[in-house]
């Protein structure tokens, strides 16, 4: 009786407070949809389309069929005359030169701005389109291919020639699935768990509030016990991060899809999800209690929450993916429980995971739990027990 009264405090406590609902639930709202989109062109399972300049001092048939093969390897893409564009020039002698050993391929050039992706994607379709233009020269050269071939039928035989099947299997690696999310595969999660984790603030601004204003000392004159007085801590908070677990999904799957973002799938068994919806409320809850032990003022949780949850989520792979950090970087990550939280889902999302899978992460959010929130009960038993009627802080 006394511990359901404690909890319908702490929920009403929260629901007069704005400011600790818009960090809960507003904010990594507007960061999945802004990080969303901000990442939808450069994390996707289609790349986008290219612009290109294409120089040919001297038209043939082999330039001709260059240039469709080059168009055929970046679907989508187009050419203009624009001099602020990644350029491909060929040699004048272009159709004279396609079988010489060794042989000199076009020159590329690029603008500044243009990003190593792009770099990449182009080298690779000049070099697959120019190996196909030499194939055909060669074959025409032989007597195999008809001089009057058309340009469709020459491409045709091109691919036919030059393509393989690749078997391909999927790996569930830490760290290496990152770089094969999508735009919601990685900024759901990342953001929601960046979201959860700051759940520390209330909870440790309103244990503040409590022993400043004396609330505390009057629960210790009615008698309430230690583990009631915890319990109605950590039981509301940790409702509200299942409740924030399930409405960013839930905004994945249903909302994006509404501003023209990929859709978040969930594919996989439910019990994984809630494995890892439980184990990360766990492992935030227990943070939270534990800076609420530790912190001595409303503005030294504020300060001490913020920051630790800005870093976790730094060197977490939260706000930069894992996949795009250098190796050392990589290695820190790895004391980072959002860095675990996120490899789960990742697991989930991307490599189709199991439970199995994903327990050796919940493993660690949960030990991550027990360890901060058995040293946060102890701080907290301590705190309790000190304070008086003239605690001052």
């Amino acid at each position: 009786m006394r511990l359901s009264a404690l909890v319908r405090k702490e929920i009403r406590l929260l629901l007069r407070d704005p400011h600790a609902l818009a960090v809960l639930f507003i904010m990594p709202t507007l960061f999945l949809l802004l990080m969303a989109g901000a990442m939808s062109s450069y994390l996707q399972d289609k790349p986008p389309p290219l612009r290109l300049a294409l120089e040919v001092p001297q038209p043939s048939a082999a330039s001709e069929l260059f240039q469709a093969a080059l168009l055929a390897q970046l679907p989508g893409s187009s050419l203009a005359s624009d001099q602020a564009l990644p350029r491909i020039s060929l040699a004048s002698d272009f159709s004279a030169s396609l079988l010489d050993v060794p042989h000199q391929g076009p020159h590329l050039s690029y603008p500044a701005q243009t990003d190593a992706q792009t770099r990449q994607r182009l080298h690779s379709a000049v070099t697959i389109a120019l190996a196909q233009t030499r194939l055909l020269a060669y074959l025409e050269d032989s007597g195999a291919l008809a001089p009057d071939m058309p340009l469709d039928e020459r491409l045709e035989l091109a691919r036919q020639r030059t393509q393989s099947e690749i078997a391909e299997s999927q790996l569930l690696s830490s760290g290496s699935l990152s770089s094969r999310a999508n735009a919601s595969q990685l900024s759901v999660p990342a953001w929601l768990i960046f979201g959860m984790f700051f759940v520390m603030l209330p909870m440790a601004a309103g244990f503040q509030r409590e022993q400043q204003s004396g609330t505390l000392l009057r629960f210790r004159c009615l008698g309430l016990s230690l583990g009631s007085l915890v319990l109605s801590k950590l039981l509301p908070y940790l409702a509200i991060n299942l409740l924030q677990f399930v409405l960013l999904l839930a905004l994945g799957v249903y909302g994006l899809p509404a501003i023209g973002l990929p859709a978040l799938s969930l594919p996989g068994n439910p019990l994984a999800y809630a494995l890892l919806a439980l184990s990360l409320s766990l492992a935030t809850c227990s943070l939270g209690l534990f800076l609420a032990a530790v912190a001595r003022s409303s503005e030294q949780a504020l300060l001490l929450g913020g920051g630790l949850n800005i870093i976790l989520a730094a060197i977490g792979g939260i706000m930069v993916p894992k996949s795009v950090m250098p190796e050392a970087m990589r290695q820190l990550a790895e004391v980072s429980p959002m860095s675990w939280a996120l490899d789960a889902f990742l697991t989930l999302l991307v490599g189709q995971g199991s439970l199995a899978d994903i327990t050796p992460y919940c493993a660690r959010l949960l030990l991550f739990a027990a360890v901060l929130g058995g040293g946060g009960l102890l701080l907290f038993t301590r705190r309790v027990r000190q304070t008086q009627w003239t605690t001052h802080y």
